[in-house]
């Protein structure tokens, strides 16, 4: 009996050790995802993006920014903050919108950086993740999916992993079963700990044959995300700001279209003149025209959010580790039983 009560208590831990508090990723990570809107003559679409920093720098994916029938980026964007309370109506979700610039684009790696224009102080920022995370990792994706609410949450686990997908070198990517569609191009894959582990960028919905497939979205790996950003913030110049009015709040538009799985292979790059970052940023200082020179996005500072474990940002404990480290005891008892009934 006592090594049944044993197990109990095990399996119990072991579920507990995997648990996240959903409720409470979505409180401290969802006000610094946003709406991105573009906008060419009567051509528009609605993606996601992450907050990044606070002087307003926002990652999304190429194919949010860009307009499909010419494959260059919109000639108006407009990021839109989230409200305190979601109801559903663009009158009242949509109020607190600015204008965009587009810092820099990579159409085959499918990943952009937006600017936004007179970016209020205090801004929350998504965290990105050092570190990889493995198949079977829980993970929630925050965005606007088509036909779905504003800033909606949706959960599911990492199934695989696949580097340079569709055949572009150091795209790496999760396949995952955390369910997106159009709209939520561009938003977080977040672990439990509010870290984001990937931009979500592709969907799989029907085979060559016609048959429907479930299940199967992909997202660009954070550690491809921080190399990238990397390379393109270190060679920006400065640019006077530009401070618009702010926006109305778009029309119903066409969701963005995730790309295809078989994309043109081409690279794309902002010049000198289309990019401005200023110094007083990268301190967290209200922004003034200059220039900042980064490798990376700065590390995540140490402690987590919404996650049960003890460990560092973006891994899970395994049920045998769990099981150790919350309970011994238990372990212990079990062990003990099992050396009796061999003798």
């Amino acid at each position: 009996m006592n090594r049944w009560i044993a197990l109990g208590v095990l399996c119990a831990a072991a579920a507990r050790g995997e648990e996240i508090d959903y409720k409470r990723l979505y409180s401290s990570v969802s006000p610094a995802v946003v709406l991105i809107y573009g906008e060419e003559g009567d051509t528009g679409s609605v993606g996601t993006g992450s907050i990044i920093h606070k002087s307003g720098l926002v990652v999304t994916n190429a194919h949010v920014i860009l307009n499909h029938a010419t494959q260059k980026p919109f000639g108006k964007l407009f990021i839109f903050l989230k409200p305190d309370k979601v109801t559903g109506s663009n009158e009242h979700d949509l109020k607190r919108g600015y204008h965009a610039q587009i810092l820099a684009w990579n159409a085959a790696k499918d990943l952009a950086v937006l600017l936004i224009d007179g970016a209020p102080a205090g801004l929350p920022t998504v965290l990105l993740a050092e570190a990889d995370v493995g198949v079977g990792e829980a993970t929630a994706a925050i965005g606007h999916p088509e036909h779905g609410a504003r800033w909606s949450l949706t959960t599911g686990r990492i199934g695989g992993e696949w580097d340079n997908f569709e055949g572009v070198t150091g795209k790496d990517v999760y396949q995952m079963e955390t369910s997106v569609n159009r709209g939520n191009s561009g938003g977080p894959l977040l672990d439990g700990n509010g870290y984001m582990v990937g931009i979500n960028t592709a969907i799989a919905r029907r085979s060559e044959d016609g048959l429907a497939i479930t299940g199967i979205n992909f997202a660009i790996k954070s550690s491809v995300v921080r190399g990238w950003l990397g390379e393109v913030l270190s060679q920006l110049e400065p640019k006077k700001r530009t401070v618009a009015e702010p926006p109305p709040p778009p029309p119903a538009v066409a969701a963005a279209e995730p790309p295809p799985l078989e994309p043109e292979r081409k690279e794309d790059a902002v010049t000198p003149s289309e990019t401005e970052i200023s110094a007083q940023a990268r301190k967290g200082e209200t922004p003034s025209p200059g220039v900042v020179r980064v490798s990376a996005p700065p590390p995540p500072p140490p402690g987590q959010r919404g996650f049960s474990s003890s460990e560092k940002p973006g891994r899970v404990l395994s049920p045998q580790e769990v099981v150790r480290l919350h309970a011994a005891k238990a372990f212990d008892d079990l062990e003990r039983e099992e050396q009796k009934h061999k003798h």
